[in-house]
């Protein structure tokens, strides 16, 4: 069946994995209105399902998930549309709007596929591609201003008989999305002792027999804001008791619980509040940062700040309230490593966590996800699957397997162990794991002993950095064992990293360059990144980093 071209001047799709590429989606959706430009927005994969794949002219706006993976709502169209002929949208005016994070290899990936592959199919670019970072918010809305004053001008598709779409053969990539699921949550384990600096705990999750995973899969969470949190908003906006949220009203407790995100200030975030404050010692240092763009003086600036802080801060507390709502983001899912495998708890999932709460500002601070989750044991969330399309096992059963988290980075090598052992492979596995002290931070102690006993975890290598004068990581262990671990690479192995992207995972990287290559000229000539490129393209190196 051929599809009829859609009746909207400008369709929007979009693919997104945290829902902040839907938010984007969302919002120029509505400027596209209000210029007067009939719009719409739906997501890659309902364009795909319900046959819109004919369009005057189209927008892709789009994250990218999992070591360079398309989002989950957008990965069957991305199969059907590399499946297409060549020119098969010759003249579709087109452009792509993608955001990401830089500090990650596969830096808006999806977007520049996406740009490429209707490139190939004879599209007409309406602009060059806007790759975004973190500050999306700031650098976005420029290009959507060009954007939008182009879109007038720009002729709408009217494709040949050549470049009708077939609808039957789309129907073939159709995909079921991931659902939400109500999940009890039955039990909670201390992972960490009483004498720890910080809290982690193993939280068990029952499931509906409908739900499945995979080891090396994670789970979304729906998470509430903290309620101590939330009492602080209350007391800096007194008098408040709505606000605006999409066009509608939303009482004030109800957007502060579980529409807005409270935890996480972002770049624009910053900029928009700095805009609004009276000068002062504070506030132009935030201007001067934002202005450089600097992303590690920025990052620094914002680590351990919440929004609330910000405003606090600026001298913006008692101010109107709604334009600080504006500039705010939906509250973002919580996304957790899963820590087990089906093969041994079918219908559980496990999660390891870090409790998080600290004091800073005058203020205390508590986790989103972890104090919301924490205080479930006995209630229901709601949760969502989420696949890991590279961090998987090896197909082949005895393929060694070279497995790297320090602290609660560990939890998808407790799913692979469960597994290997419950398979009964004769698989190689070594385990490198840290924390600050082996007392009290040896998270999965008892396990990790028991399968080193048994044989299930051939080698495992400790490094716990506070328990000597000079700290020691996981790092520091891997060069100790470079010619091991040269040896074990060149028999095949798969190298898997879990955990901090902003210092362990640059670190670990950088540890494996020098190994792959043994001598530090070749290192600093890029030897070592080149070695590091084809496992990965070979699917043997693996990073899953937050």
């Amino acid at each position: 069946m051929m599809n009829s071209i859609s009746d909207a001047e400008l369709t929007i799709l979009y693919g997104s994995q945290t829902g902040n590429a839907e938010f984007l989606a969302y919002n120029l959706c509505e400027q596209a209105q209000q210029a007067g430009i009939q719009a719409e927005f739906l997501t890659l994969n309902d364009a795909l399902a319900a046959g819109n794949l004919s369009w005057q002219r189209l927008l892709i706006v789009t994250s990218t998930h999992d070591n360079g993976h398309m989002p989950d709502n957008a990965d069957a169209f991305w199969s059907w549309l590399t499946s297409l002929d060549d020119r098969q949208y010759a003249g579709l005016p087109y452009a792509v709007l993608t955001i990401g994070d830089s500090m990650y290899d596969d830096f808006c990936k999806a977007g520049r596929d996406f740009d490429a592959a209707f490139a190939n199919l004879g599209a007409t670019p309406i602009l060059d591609m806007m790759e975004c970072d973190v500050d999306f918010d700031m650098t976005a809305p420029p290009w959507i201003k060009k954007f939008l004053a182009a879109v007038p001008d720009t002729p709408s598709w009217s494709p040949g008989a050549s470049e009708h779409i077939d609808t039957d053969t789309a129907g073939e990539f159709v995909a079921e999305a991931e659902e939400w699921h109500s999940a009890h949550v039955s039990a909670i384990r201390a992972l960490s002792g009483p004498a720890s600096n910080k809290s982690a705990f193993h939280l068990t999750l029952e499931l509906p027999i409908s739900f499945t995973y995979v080891p090396g899969d994670s789970l979304d969470t729906r998470a509430l804001n903290n309620r101590v949190l939330i009492d602080e908003w209350l007391r800096a906006f007194p008098g408040e008791e709505t606000v605006s949220l999409n066009g509608e009203t939303v009482r004030l407790w109800d957007a502060l619980r579980s529409h807005l995100e409270l935890r996480i200030p972002h770049v624009g975030l910053v900029n928009t509040l700095a805009s609004r404050a009276q000068a002062s010692a504070g506030v132009e240092l935030a201007r001067r940062m934002v202005e450089s763009g600097d992303r590690q003086e920025i990052d620094a600036w914002l680590w351990g700040r919440d929004v609330l802080d910000i405003v606090h801060e600026f001298g913006l507390a008692g101010s109107e309230l709604q334009p600080i709502v504006d500039a705010m983001r939906p509250l973002q899912f919580r996304s957790y490593s899963i820590a087990s495998s089906p093969r041994v708890h079918p219908s559980t999932v496990g999660l390891t966590i870090s409790s998080v709460e600290y004091a800073a500002n005058g203020r205390e601070h508590f986790g989103t996800g972890s104090s919301h989750l924490e205080a479930l044991v006995g209630s229901q969330v709601s949760v969502r699957r989420v696949p890991a399309r590279s961090f998987r096992l090896p197909d082949t059963p005895d393929t060694p397997v070279i497995m790297i988290g320090p602290g609660v980075g560990v939890a998808p090598f407790i799913g692979f162990l469960e597994d290997i052992e419950a398979h009964g492979s004769a698989r190689d596995t070594w385990l490198f794991f840290g924390d600050q002290h082996r007392a009290s931070d040896w998270l999965y102690e008892s396990q990790m002993k028991a399968w080193l006993d048994s044989g299930v975890l051939t080698r495992l290598n400790l490094a716990f950095s506070r328990d000597q004068a000079e700290k020691q990581y996981v790092q520091h262990e891997l060069l100790t064992h470079a010619s091991e671990i040269r040896d074990w690479i060149a028999r095949g192995a798969h190298v898997y990293v879990c955990g901090d992207k902003n210092h362990m995972a640059h670190d670990v990287e950088q540890t494996l360059a020098h190994i792959l290559t043994g001598d530090e000229a070749d290192v600093a000539a890029g030897a070592g990144a080149a070695s590091l490129e084809a496992l990965r393209t070979a699917g043997r190196y693996v990073k899953d980093v937050y």
